[in-house]
């Protein structure tokens, strides 16, 4: 009898491995699905046209830190990137959307579209981002020396490089 039982709980383990369900509660499940891994390094290989046309703006955002259909639709509104003309050349565009979905390949969460029609993904209202935050007051991202949620080097010196490591979060006065 006891045999019988563990073969029929290693038979239901294993069934459910397979299908890639698991006996963790659902809030486990969820933070692994949206977990991210603590460096995600920017290529060595990146574009220069990359780096100077989105670092123009803003700080170069990793590409690791959205899937590859977040990023196609980022380049697909460049007309209206948040509220500014951030259209590039067709080559240029074409350059960048190829280093994009190359490089954001580490990623393969599901798109979380933006809360505000017609806008693309931020990658400040992913579940991650937001499970990662929770701690951080909105006083504290309206802090002129944070300027915002985007501002992710304002505490994550490293973040151009991918490094977002908790260990070394420094949130300006």
């Amino acid at each position: 009898m006891k045999i019988a039982s563990i073969v029929a709980a290693t038979g239901l383990t294993t069934a459910l491995a397979l299908t890639g369900l698991s006996l963790a509660d659902d809030d486990d499940h969820d933070r692994q699905r949206y977990k991210r891994p603590k460096r995600l390094v920017a290529p060595s290989d990146a574009p220069l046209v990359w780096k100077e046309e989105c670092a123009a703006c803003h700080m170069l955002y990793v590409p690791g830190l959205l899937p590859a259909d977040a990023w196609r639709q980022q380049m697909q509104t460049l007309d209206e990137h948040y509220g500014s003309n951030a259209t590039l050349d067709p080559e240029q565009e074409r350059e960048i959307l190829d280093f994009l979905l190359r490089a954001s390949s580490v990623n393969r969460l599901p798109v979380e579209p933006s809360p505000t029609a017609g806008e693309p993904p931020r990658i400040s209202q992913t579940r991650w981002f937001e499970h990662k935050h929770d701690e951080v007051s909105e006083a504290k991202f309206a802090r002129e020396s944070v300027g915002g949620r985007a501002n992710c080097v304002a505490c994550h010196r490293d973040a151009e490089r991918g490094d977002f490591d908790d260990d070394r979060v420094r949130i300006p006065r």
